[in-house]
């Protein structure tokens, strides 16, 4: 009995124990393996289908082999950085590295845990994270796989751009036999004519004009949309890092701190400005064109013509892992410099399109309906308000400041009125003839009452407020001439003036009586 006492206390206390361990980190991304365009592909859709409102996927478009170029989102906020990896074929450890950083921050978001000593809810919340993991996916794929996974019509072709040799390990083009890194507009002209290399190669052809290829229009154009604070190109090899392309004097000491707190964490050095650096490049590119930080690191010691063994992921991924959140961070504090704060509430009146950033580009499918909503921030003609789905942005538009009352007040308008959909001028409709309405809401001078055709506001003049009046019989004797009056309000005064006389009343509504004379119907004021 004493040892099956012992073993059911030592069951509970397992039990126990696993009731309070912390729930398993889930990754979904294996980065220890030659990471194919075929593995991205499935990898992105599991990752926007496991976290839903969190990570969401795109296509660029095709590659000229047809594989998609794909972009990936990941956060809710409306500071945007964005991170590109393999420009360069045998440089596909990069993608390894952007897809961790994908895997392991959706991860620590969906559990509300600290990654590094970051909130990456905080982080994800108040950041989007844009990835493009392959940029080049069909010089990956001839890297990794060769002659293979390519149609034989362009074998030979392929073959006489490697130098004659079946073996592309050593291949850091595109399909084309086109340097991606070397055909962006940034001292393009003076890159292709001090080149060596004039014609379609394994390695440094720059092509016959900038933005020649597919695949760096494509992530021009993706640039403009994104529009991001920071860039970070990934490449292999040399554990540096380059931040500088002609960097405008009144944004050198910016740009130089965030690249000096990127290599501290990372270990990676920073390589010196020149006065004449080379171009070509997507950071030169981006830094001459936006004037906002651009960095590429370039991970892994140096392997040469050949990519970064599987076996230094482990390292360039502890010094990586937390630079993605860190950047997120400092992009959302450059973007806040641009947006006016703002702690104010309005109440809108129309369902109006959300938008993930202040930019026509960035409409969403989602809708605010008519709601009382803080606004957060300004920019342009657009308010950034607090939604369920992070911070969005709304024209500016039919709106009041505040709140309307709800009210129960009856109105008797007294000359036709004109309706709106909201309380603002310029939602102006229709017209209502004089009559005795129910106020249901007010603002300021506005009220909204029912009609057949559902509420409107009005912004009603010389009418009564409150009007309810008692039914009397009453017989009254004037014995001057008195002012009398179409409504009981004192801006309605007829035009002539009242006989002495017996007059009966009808209606009482404070010191006004509705009187019936041998001239007609009308209202008299008495004071006593």
């Amino acid at each position: 009995m004493k040892w099956k006492l012992v073993s059911l206390f030592a069951a509970l206390l397992f039990a126990s124990a696993l009731l309070i361990q912390p729930a398993e980190a889930t990754s979904y991304v294996n980065p220890n393996q030659v990471y194919t365009y075929e593995r991205l592909t499935l990898d992105i859709k599991m990752l926007a289908k496991k976290y839903p409102g969190l990570v969401e996927y795109k296509s660029l478009g095709k590659s000229p082999y047809g594989r998609e170029i794909w972009a990936v989102k990941l956060g809710k906020g409306d500071a945007t950085v964005f991170y590109n990896a393999s420009h360069h074929a045998r440089e596909w450890l990069t993608t390894n590295i952007v897809m961790e950083m994908l895997d392991q921050y959706s991860e620590a978001y969906s559990r509300n845990a600290k990654f590094e000593g970051y909130d990456v809810r905080k982080v994800l919340n108040g950041t989007s994270i844009w990835f493009v993991p392959m940029v080049n996916p069909d010089g990956v794929t001839l890297q990794q796989k060769g002659l293979n996974a390519f149609p034989k019509s362009v074998h030979k072709k392929l073959i006489k751009m490697n130098g004659g040799s079946k073996n592309f390990k050593r291949w850091k083009a595109n399909g084309q036999g086109i340097d991606l890194n070397r055909q962006y507009p940034a001292n393009w002209n003076n890159l292709s004519k001090n080149s060596s290399v004039k014609s379609p190669a394994y390695k440094n052809f720059s092509g016959t004009k900038p933005l020649q290829t597919l695949e760096t229009q494509k992530l021009t154009k993706f640039t403009y949309f994104v529009d991001p604070e920071i860039t970070m190109s990934y490449h292999s090899s040399g554990r540096i890092l380059f931040w500088y392309f002609n960097n405008k004097a009144q944004y050198m000491e910016r740009d130089r701190k965030i690249a000096q707190a990127y290599g501290s964490m990372s270990r990676y050095s920073l390589v010196k400005p020149t006065k004449s650096p080379a171009g070509g490049g997507y950071k030169d590119w981006f830094i001459q064109t936006f004037n906002r930080p651009g960095l590429t690191p370039e991970i892994s010691y140096h392997v040469g013509e050949t990519n970064p063994p599987l076996s230094v992921f482990n390292e360039e991924w502890k010094r990586n892992r937390k630079a993605g959140l860190y950047i997120a961070n400092e992009g959302k504090k450059l973007w806040e410099q641009k947006v006016i704060d703002a702690n104010f509430n309005i109440t809108t009146f129309q369902r109006v399109p959300l938008y993930n950033r202040p930019n026509t580009q960035h409409k969403t499918s989602m809708y605010l309906s008519p709601a009382y909503v803080k606004v957060t921030g300004i920019y342009n003609g657009y308010f950034r308000v607090s939604t369920s789905n992070g911070p969005k942005w709304i024209k500016k538009g039919q709106y009041i400041q505040g709140a309307y009352k709800k009210i129960n007040t009856q109105l008797w308008l007294t000359e036709k009125t004109q309706l709106h959909r909201a309380p603002i001028a310029a939602t102006a409709g229709t017209f209502i003839n004089s009559q005795v309405v129910q106020a249901v809401k007010s603002y300021g001078d506005w009220y909204a009452i029912q009609t057949p055709s559902g509420e409107k506001w009005i912004k009603p003049r010389n009418e009564i407020v409150n009007y309810q009046p008692k039914d009397i019989s009453k017989v009254i004797t004037l014995t001057t001439l008195n002012d009398w009056y179409e409504y009981p309000i004192e801006t309605k005064k007829k035009g002539k003036r009242i006989t002495p006389q017996d007059v009966t009343s009808s209606k009482q509504w404070g010191q006004w009586y509705l009187i019936q004379t041998t001239e007609g119907e009308g209202w008299i004021k008495l004071t006593q």
